[in-house]
Parts: structure tokens; C-alpha cells; sequence
């Protein structure tokens, strides 16, 4: 089922004011499914709530199986299948509770949701309903097999909501230190860059990259417009950096640029740099753009093995600037 099938009937929120800066302050959407996926969110979200106070919901979705193909008795058909579901509901909102007493022993409780349905769907409309600043889920390696069969919740998730998504990997359980932005110059980029920003420690290390396309570099070079475009990416990215350390004085800014294909270049650096997440804003596209240049979103989402921060496009990035 495409995400637009999925959704229909959801409306985007047209008062919702985002304030990128402190996400981890505003208003969270915890989406666990009780799985090993699922344990680097909870983790984190329990690292932080063990800091002070935090804003929290936590949202599980059970979805139930399909129905199976008609047999010589559906009615028998149908019955079986909602007495397996009844089971297997149990045992997956068992294992979600289970998952939650471990990592919030000692923690005051949090509003908890138990919802059926699909789960892309049930996540977007609560984060809708309850005003989300941040949706935090887990995030696994995608196989092909994944893909064909739909099974990818956080990459269809930010494709259907209007909120930050925040895909953590297993592997992030204390708040980060070290964030990669790919840095487009778009006002998604430049709000992700800000996001990252607010959600790193006290002495951790943000880097802005922006990679330019082979295509762009070999057009450029032949142009005689290599070193002008360098220098103005140059000054730009100085620029963002100067902007982000006057709000963030406590974490040290840098700036890389390179060449070749974004989510590539990003993912390449943010593991050698053993960053524990990688940023990026997302665009509006319309499906023959979406298929012919794809999205750098979607890219780190698949092949990401560590933590990947989205930013959604807003209203106002639709608009000229002047």
C-alpha cells in the first residue's frame, strides 16, 4: 500500500509551530514495537528522562495479519484468523510492556497507548493528535525483502508526517555527542542543521557537509567555475556554523565539503567520524521527481546502520525568496 493510500483522510496540522532548536525539550512520540529494534529509542528516551522531566507518550501498534485467501468456508477462514490475532495481540502488547518496565524501572509513568491498525498511519495521527515536536522509533537494516512487502515503517513514517522523525539504531542508548548534517542550503537543511544542533551534549562535536554531485562537479570545472563555487560554499557553510555556535557556544561546529553523491558522502563521513547520527531536512517532490532523483532521506534510511534525524519540509519553503 503507497503512503498516500495509507493516510488518506489525514490532514496536516495547520497551527503546529516547530522550534528545532530543543526537540528533545518539546513535546515526544516514543513508537516501539518491543523488538531489538526498538531497544535504542526506548534507551535513549530513558537516558533522557533519567536527566529532569520530559514531555512523553508511548505509542504501540499492533497490526493485525492479513486475511488469508478465501477458502471453501471463509466464515471459518475469517474466525481463524481473529483467534490467531487475539493471540498474537497479547503477546505483542506483552512484549512492548515487558520492554518498557525494564528500561523505566524507578521512572514515573508515562502516558502509554495501545492502538491496532496500521502502524505508519496510527503513529502520524497520534503525533497529530497529541502535537508532537519529535517522533522517536526505532530504526533496522532494511533487506529488499522489507521493501517489497512495505516493511518499513520510519522511512514511511516521515514520508506521511509533518513532524521531525528521529530513526535511532540500536546502538544510540545515551544522548549524542557527534552529528553529521548534509547541508544543501535548502531551509530543511538549514533546520536540520539547527535540530542537530540542540540535540547534542555539552561538548559534542556537530559537522555541516555538503556534497556536491560528481554531474555538478564536472560542470562546473568545465565552466571555469570551480574555485567561485567553492569559495561561495565556503563562505556559506562559515556562515551557518557562526549562526549555529551563537546559539549552541557549548558544542564545537565544523564544516567538510566534498564530491559525489550526497547520502553517500554523508554516511561515508558520519562512519569514519563515528558520529552517532546523521541529519538531514526532506523535500516536497512530486512522484516523477521522487523517482528519477530519488531522496537522500530515503537513502540513509535503507542503508543507515546508525541513527538518521529527518526534518520535514514546511509550508513556507514552497515560497520564492526574495
Amino acid at each position: 500500500m503507497s503512503v498516500s493510500a495509507e493516510l488518506s483522510g489525514i490532514t496536516s496540522s495547520a497551527t503546529h509551530q516547530l522550534d528545532p532548536e530543543h526537540l528533545f525539550c518539546g513535546q515526544l512520540l516514543l513508537a516501539s514495537d518491543g523488538s531489538v529494534s526498538a531497544d535504542g529509542a526506548v534507551a535513549l528516551v530513558t537516558a533522557l528522562r533519567r536527566q529532569g522531566p520530559l514531555r512523553l507518550e508511548v505509542l504501540a501498534v499492533f497490526e493485525p495479519a492479513p486475511m488469508p485467501v478465501p477458502s471453501v468456508d471463509p466464515s471459518l477462514a475469517a474466525m481463524t484468523t481473529m483467534a490467531g490475532d487475539e493471540v498474537l495481540r497479547a503477546e505483542f502488547f506483552s512484549r512492548v510492556d515487558r520492554q518498557l518496565e525494564r528500561a523505566f524501572t524507578g521512572l514515573p509513568p508515562v502516558p502509554m497507548q495501545h492502538a491496532e491498525g496500521s502502524p505508519v498511519r496510527c503513529i502520524v495521527e497520534t503525533a497529530q493528535r497529541s502535537q508532537a515536536d519529535l517522533i522517536i522509533t526505532g530504526l533496522r537494516v532494511h533487506t529488499l525483502l522489507d521493501r517489497l512487502v512495505g516493511d518499513e515503517t520510519a522511512l514511511r513514517v516521515t514520508r506521511g508526517t509533518d513532524r521531525p522523525v528521529f530513526a535511532v539504531a540500536p546502538t544510540l542508548t545515551q544522548p549524542p555527542r557527534r552529528a553529521v548534517v548534509g547541508i544543501d542550503f535548502s531551509r530543511a537543511s538549514l533546520r536540520a542543521a539547527h535540530a542537530a544542533a540542540g540535540m547534542l551534549v555539552d561538548g559534542g562535536t556537530l559537522t555541516l557537509l555538503h556534497a556536491r554531485p560528481n554531474l555538478d562537479a564536472a560542470a562546473a570545472a568545465a565552466d571555469g567555475l570551480d574555485v567561485p563555487y567553492a569559495r561561495g560554499v565556503t563562505a556559506a557553510l562559515d556562515g551557518l556554523r557562526t549562526a549555529i555556535v551563537a546559539n549552541h557556544p557549548r558544542i564545537a561546529v565544523e564544516v567538510e565539503r566534498r564530491d559525489g553523491d550526497p547520502a553517500e558522502a554523508v554516511l561515508n563521513f558520519a562512519v569514519a567520524s563515528t558520529a552517532d547520527f546523521v541529519a538531514v531536512g526532506r523535500h516536497r517532490r512530486n512522484a516523477i521527481s521522487h523517482a528519477i532523483l530519488g531522496s537522500v532521506a530515503t537513502t540513509l534510511l535503507r542503508k543507515a546502520q546508525l541513527s538518521v534525524l529527518v526534518l520535514p519540509p514546511m509550508k513556507e519553503d514552497d515560497t520564492n525568496k526574495s
